[in-house]
């Protein structure tokens, strides 16, 4: 996520409960979450406040974002990467790449009905 992205993130939040957001925020939620996509963070963001009354904090977007992430990935067999099965470095990074696809909010899995708080 960009700078940009977490001060549209922060501005979310801050429309959700009312907090006062400056500059130490910025700096904290970006090492927080700053790691995560922009659009699973903020789609995190708004189930949080459609189901709790309590104070968000960047815990709860990482726990968010990696349930949906994982349910993602359930919703997918594992693939069979595109190489040679008895070259396990490349077997395994081709894995990790196309895993990490489905799990991405890019996906077309969040089509099927697995994003996270749009009641989809």
């Amino acid at each position: 996520m960009t700078r940009d992205q977490v001060i549209d993130l922060l501005t979310v939040i801050t429309a959700g409960d009312r907090r006062s957001v400056g500059q130490a925020d910025v700096i904290l939620w970006s090492e927080c979450v700053g790691d995560l996509e922009f659009t699973d963070a903020r789609d995190a963001v708004v189930a949080h406040f459609r189901e709790s009354t309590s104070w968000l904090t960047p815990a709860h977007v990482r726990a968010r974002v990696a349930e949906v992430r994982r349910l993602r990935l359930a919703a997918v067999p594992d693939p069979l990467p595109p190489v040679d099965p008895d070259s396990v470095g490349a077997y395994q990074a081709s894995r990790r790449i196309l895993r990490a696809a489905i799990a991405g909010p890019t996906c077309e899995v969040r089509q099927l009905g697995m994003g996270v708080g749009h009641g989809e």
